[in-house]
Order: structure tokens, then sequence, then C-alpha cells
């Protein structure tokens, strides 16, 4: 049964991410294993892989969560997985512009300095 919670994840976490950063949860696993199960099989097996919402709409949902958040560095993988699975280029900037009137502007500075990395490949 592991096994198979951990495949869906994984499965998910490569429709998100593509097939080479999908596979990776090493940094997470060499902390701890235990927490990288979690976060294949809760977050990703479970959460991400619910009917309820399309994927693109969850990865608008995840984005906009991080820049009210804060939380940058996780952004930007997030950002990538949202152009992996179609979200526009256009969209990511209607979520940041969107999110600065909730958020704040600084959040929102911060969130475009990352869009721009990821659009030049950094």
């Amino acid at each position: 049964m592991a096994d198979e919670a951990w495949q869906k994840g994984q499965k998910k976490r490569e429709e998100l991410f593509g097939v080479e950063g999908g596979g990776r949860l090493d940094v997470i696993q060499k902390f701890d294993d235990g927490f990288a199960k979690i976060l294949n099989n809760v977050c990703f097996g479970d959460v991400w892989s619910r009917p309820g919402l399309p994927i693109k709409t969850r990865s608008m949902l995840t984005m906009a969560s991080l820049i009210a958040l804060g939380r940058f560095s996780q952004l930007k993988g997030h950002m990538k997985g949202a152009l992996h699975v179609g979200v526009t280029e256009d969209e990511i900037k209607e979520v940041i512009i969107h999110l600065s009137q909730y958020a704040g502007i600084p959040f929102a500075v911060e969130a475009i300095r990352v869009f721009n990395e990821v659009k030049e490949g950094k």
C-alpha cells in the first residue's frame, strides 16, 4: 500500500513539475525520509490529486498562497510548475497583480522578481 501511495504522489509531482523536476525529493529525503513520504503521499498523492479542482487552478492557488505568505524560494518552483501545466505568463502576472491588493505591494514586487528569474531560466 505504501508503494501505491508513493507512486500516486510521484505521478502528480511529475505532472506538475515534469519528469526531471517531479522526481526530486532528495534534499527532503536526506533531511528525513518520513517527512518526504508525508509530503509526497499526502500533499501530492492525496490533496493535489483530488478531483474537485483542475491542476492549473491548484497551481494558481498555490502560487497565490506562497506570495501571500512570502515564501518566495518555493514560489519559484511552483511558477515553473505552473508554466509546465499550461498556466500562461499573463495568468501568472494577473495572480501577482491581484495578490498585490491582498498581500501587499512588497510581496507583489518580490513575486515579480521571482517571475523574472523564472522567465530568464535562472
